[in-house]
């Protein structure tokens, strides 16, 4: 952008002056800055690293050659400019963070007028990275409403310039365009710059609810706006949520991050509101008893509850289906307080509605046909621990980086590939999840720090057994793409040898030099040098020649045929060098090529000479006007050689079908199959269901040949466990043998099916 000769930039000397440090901001200030630049420094060293293994892999599967260099081209540009990278958007937010000491910039931005003709159509690249990082940017900021408000509203109160949710120096749009900004000096492909904004986001953005607690924590214990509420930001503008956000069922508070007590009553309001309904369409009484208002009765204290739920032993309702078990328990406690005690206490509602939504949401999870009935076992012994902490900590239902949710979806996400069948007593992630459970379990009030710190256990573990596995798989797939080269190579050199040979008669030894000898060397050209090379235009011309020199020949064409010769044996002698014969070897090769070629040249009779009767006038005129030309080098007439010949009808090498074709109409895929197989991509988890009648099993896409069009399949271990092609494939989804499993978070996918079956049900009331 040009930029007024009249306007000079402040940059460059907040860049010197902060250089020096000479810094003008107030202490507060300075602490939130460093604070955000270290994270922000933090978090970009974890992006590269996490960009480079990601680059690599989609180079692995690239599916051309175009596309796999220039994913090694961005690798490479990745790794030169890391540090380059870092170093600007840390510097940038260094400068914006000066920028609210100076009176620059205080005023907002002037009025631009447009010129119709001035206006121009966005690039499709600039649209699609714009739209991600407007994504990236609205998660964030949706997630993080109060404290970005907040902290605006902190620094405002001491900084020199007017600063809101939206030109705050530290809040996610400020990042996220610093970070633009530096990457586009790497020039990266759209492709690549999508996936180091995603990784962003993993890494920078993910995480960062923390970093605006933290930086409003330091801003209060320096003093600044320590009574801050939430009715100091009441009245002021609430931002909309973004468009293309959220599902369009108002409950955006679902995804906040911890939240402030009100936040957390009007998540609870409205899970309370969807139940009271359910209750009276439904008609549970065991639910509404668990809160009576019978007369005297007094709703405990949440400490009280979890008093009582201490009482409840796991095992007693482990094998009963769903939550059920555990209400009616916690009735039967309450009952014989009520009859030892005088005191007639009761469930609070606020509580009461909490069990009846855990028990909804373990309802849901239990009843889930992909989980393995050893995922299930775990899963309902957490129901106790679950429970207790969503009745000490609300913010169990509202926050989506709860550590419990996260456990749970977690433990989904590792269990992905256990069978039914499977063994697991030796399993050692099973035994880490029996671990994680009975730890869980001892603790009468578990919160939510003992499962953070379990959740931390289970990903180190996690990302070792990973790591492991997925060199396994990578061995998997290159020992696949080796094979599947073979079978390539071997396809086309029947093709051709074939398609040269059949319909001829030919000397045997010919015939069984190339099925067997020069197909190697071919097969050896196509590995090496690719079907496109010039060597392997030679080689076809080589077997071509070798065909012709030993066809029949007229005697005029003989010593052309003869030097053809010469370079066919020459052609040949190069291409056995390949195969690494010895001198012996190659010099039967070549006797056995010599041999029908010096037959052929045997039948090449000189034509007889013409009678002196017919020509006698010509010849005495010839011989009167010419001189005698000298005597010609007369060429040795080859001894007669008995060759055995043979007509090639069928195919001499056998073609190898990479998949059985289609015989009838009935068989061909269905629309739908092959759509579904489009959308494939590798990663995936499928649930594979045999035709001979074994066990089903839980296998994962580990690659998609680019030879073959094999799909290779793989168990958690990397190991291979069955392959299909595209045809087999489609043939296994309309028999509906074959399934892709749901990797969604799943506690999350619980959560959204509970309340859109109380909603519905509320509608239909």
């Amino acid at each position: 952008m040009s930029q007024d000769p009249k306007v000079v930039s402040i940059k460059p000397n907040l860049a010197a002056r902060t250089a020096a440090g000479g810094s003008l901001l107030p202490a507060p200030l300075l602490t939130v800055r460093d604070l955000t630049s270290a994270y922000l420094q933090r978090g970009l060293v974890e992006v590269f690293d996490m960009a480079d293994d990601a680059l690599f892999e989609m180079a692995d599967k690239a599916a051309n050659n175009a596309e796999q260099t220039l994913f090694f081209e961005a690798m490479r540009s990745v790794r030169l400019q890391r540090l380059s990278v870092i170093r600007h958007t840390c510097d940038a937010l260094v400068l914006s963070a000066e920028q609210l000491s100076s009176e620059a910039g205080a005023q907002g931005p002037a009025a631009v007028s447009f010129e119709l003709d001035s206006l121009t159509l966005v690039q499709p690249e600039e649209l699609e990275q714009s739209v991600a990082l407007d994504g990236m940017v609205s998660r964030v900021a949706g997630r993080n409403q109060t404290a970005l408000a907040h902290l605006a509203m902190r620094v405002n109160s001491l900084a020199r310039k007017r600063v809101d949710e939206r030109n705050c120096p530290f809040a996610p749009s400020g990042l996220v365009e610093h970070f633009a900004e530096a990457l586009e000096t790497l020039e990266l492909n759209i492709k690549v710059r999508l996936i180091v904004f995603k990784l962003f986001e993993r890494c920078v953005l993910n995480g960062i609810d923390t970093l605006y607690e933290g930086l409003n924590e330091a801003l209060i214990s320096a003093g600044v706006m320590p009574d801050l509420r939430l009715s100091a930001v009441s009245s002021s503008r609430r931002p909309m949520p973004a468009r293309g956000t959220g599902d369009g069922r108002g409950d955006s508070t679902a995804d906040a991050p911890r939240g402030t007590a009100s936040e957390q009553q009007e998540v609870l309001g409205m899970f309370s509101e969807l139940i009271g309904k359910w209750r009276l369409a439904s008609g549970d009484m065991a639910l509404s008893g668990l809160a009576g208002s019978g007369a005297g009765s007094v709703p405990m204290h949440s400490n009280e509850l979890l008093q009582v739920l201490s009482a409840v032993s796991p095992e007693s309702f482990a094998a009963e289906s769903g939550g059920a078990g555990l209400r009616q328990q916690i009735q039967q406690l309450l009952h014989q307080q009520r009859e030892m005690g005088a005191d007639r206490k009761t469930v609070a509602r606020v509580d009461d509605d909490v069990i009846s939504l855990v028990s909804m949401l373990f309802d849901f999870i239990l009843e889930d046909r992909e989980l393995p009935s050893a995922v299930k076992v775990l899963i309902t012994r957490l129901q106790l621990p679950v429970l207790r902490v969503a009745i000490v900590d609300k913010s169990f239902f509202s926050r989506s980086s709860h550590p419990a949710r996260r456990l749970l979806n977690e433990l989904s996400r590792a269990t992905m590939g256990w069978n039914e069948h499977d063994d697991l007593r030796r399993d050692q992630l099973h035994a880490l999840l029996e671990e994680i459970v009975e730890q869980l379990l001892a603790e009468s009030e578990p919160d939510a720090g003992l499962f953070d710190t379990l959740y931390q256990r289970l990903t180190d573990f996690l990302r070792t057994e990973q790591r492991r596995a997925d060199r396994v798989e990578q061995r998997t797939r290159d020992a696949e793409e080796g094979r599947a080269r073979i079978q390539a190579a071997r396809a086309q050199v029947a093709r051709e040898i074939n398609g040269l040979l059949v319909g001829r008669t030919l000397p045997v030894t010919l015939v069984d030099m190339l099925r067997d000898t020069w197909s190697q060397v071919m097969q050896m050209v196509f590995l090496r040098e690719g079907a496109d090379s010039i060597a392997w235009q030679q080689a076809l011309e080589a077997a071509m020649a070798m065909v012709v020199s030993v066809e029949p020949v007229s005697y005029a064409g003989r010593e052309l045929r003869i030097e053809h010769n010469r370079q066919t044996e020459a052609a040949l002698s190069e291409g056995l060098e390949l195969l690494g014969l010895d001198a012996a070897a190659v010099a039967a090769q070549l006797k056995a090529l010599q041999q029908p070629q010096q037959a052929a040249l045997a039948l090449a009779v000189e034509p007889a000479a013409p009678t002196e009767s017919e020509h006698g006038a010509e010849l005495v005129e010839a011989v009167a006007e010419e001189p005698a030309p000298a005597p010609a080098l007369a060429i040795p007439e080859p001894a007669p050689v008995a060759v055995e010949a043979v007509h090639i009808e069928q195919p001499v090498i056998q073609q190898e079908e990479l998949e059985a074709p289609v015989e009838t109409v009935e068989d061909l895929p269905s629309v739908g199959a092959q759509r579904w197989i489009d959308s494939l991509g590798t990663g995936c988890w499928f649930q594979l269901e045999s035709a001979e009648g074994k066990a089903s099993q839980r296998c994962k896409l580990a690659a998609i040949i680019s030879f073959s069009g094999k799909f290779i399949f793989v168990n958690r271990n990397g190991l291979k466990v069955a392959e299909f092609g595209r045809q087999e494939l489609a043939r296994c989804f309309d028999q509906g043998r074959i399934s892709l499993l749901d990797e969604n978070q799943l506690f999350d996918r619980a959560l959204e099916s509970v309340i859109g079956n109380l909603r519905q049900l509320q509608s239909k009331s």
